[in-house]
């Protein structure tokens, strides 16, 4: 269960108010159907957990939370800067003027939103998440950076709720849409709520359902580990030494999150049926994301961990140019039109 803990990176209006409409926007019944849902209350528990982790200054654990993956992988291959992550890349390249109001689905702790607001996109951010325990993070975050005035937080199911028409001007999801298992409802109330011209921005994961890792994924990612020295590979989160990558049976994913990955090969396509895509920017993962798990912290303070990484990431890059594996991670600019 470590690895999969790791892992964890998520209206109808009756009021003619723009403010109102976007407070009354999950329906009672809406919430209530969320409490009583057994996988969203689990899944609920977990992204709490996670918003929680994410606040905490702790070594980081997996690969997206390491600031050399970030600063000479991730970066470059989305905005072609080490300095320039993904939501300020989206930023730059689309919205040189804030719009009026934007929405954030599957928020977690906010970092979205306080981000957004101060990168200029949005002069306000509605923002929706099935934890409540992510929501209060986010609101007291909020508070801390003087933005509360300018994001309303709500707590929702994210596969019933619904949206008013053409009320906002930018959608964002950043890893939360592979917790989605109803793709079709989902993505037509984004294209219903966006605005004709409209973005939706998604960063997401879109490997394997439920971490069904390929054979070929898994004999590079173990090779690769292999090769890494021992004092390397400490585990984070619990005393030991990391010498296998598995593949998580069905039966674990279930029990600890039946949302994680649920249908994140499908995202694309479904996306596609509604949305123009009008850039995509992979930025790998796939085997970044196995070896790393757990011991990413490990490499980014001495030389020679350094060196490992940029082998790493050379190795991965290589196997993707191939064609012998595809990217597990993608930011994806979609507009309706």
């Amino acid at each position: 269960m470590d690895f999969l803990r790791a892992l964890k990176n998520l209206l109808k209006p009756s009021s003619n108010s723009i403010h109102e409409q976007a407070a009354a926007a999950p329906a009672d019944d809406s919430e209530k159907d969320s409490a009583d849902d057994a996988d969203m209350q689990k899944a609920s528990k977990l992204w709490g957990e996670r918003a929680r982790d994410q606040a905490s200054p702790l070594r980081p654990n997996s690969w997206a939370e390491c600031p050399v993956v970030n600063a000479e992988y991730i970066c470059p291959l989305v905005s072609g800067r080490p300095d320039v992550g993904w939501l300020e890349y989206v930023a730059q390249s689309y919205y040189k003027n804030p719009v009026a109001r934007a929405l954030s689905l599957g928020c977690g702790g906010g970092g979205l939103e306080r981000h957004g607001l101060q990168l200029k996109i949005a002069d306000h951010f509605d923002a929706f998440d099935v934890s409540e325990e992510a929501l209060r993070l986010a609101r007291e975050e909020a508070i801390k950076s003087g933005q509360q005035q300018s994001i309303l937080y709500r707590v929702a199911n994210l596969n019933k709720l619904q949206f008013p028409e053409a009320y906002y001007d930018a959608v964002f999801a950043s890893q939360s849409v592979h917790h989605i298992e109803a793709l079709e409802h989902y993505m037509t109330q984004v294209w219903q709520t966006l605005k004709p011209g409209g973005y939706f921005i998604i960063n997401e994961f879109v490997g394997p359902n439920q971490f069904q890792w390929t054979d070929l994924q898994l004999h590079h990612a173990q090779r690769l580990l292999e090769e890494i020295p021992d004092k390397f590979k400490q585990t984070i989160r619990q005393p030991g030494v990391k010498h296998a990558i598995q593949r998580p049976t069905i039966e674990a994913m279930n029990d600890y999150d039946p949302t994680e990955a649920i249908r994140s090969e499908a995202i694309i396509p479904e996306l596609e049926k509604q949305f123009k895509i009008v850039q995509r920017r992979d930025f790998g993962g796939t085997l970044l994301h196995l070896v790393l798990d757990n011991i990413a912290g490990n490499l980014s303070d001495s030389g020679e961990g350094k060196a490992i990484l940029r082998n790493l990431f050379a190795e991965e890059q290589r196997l993707i140019s191939s064609g012998e594996i595809t990217s597990d991670f993608t930011l994806l600019v979609a507009q309706k039109i």
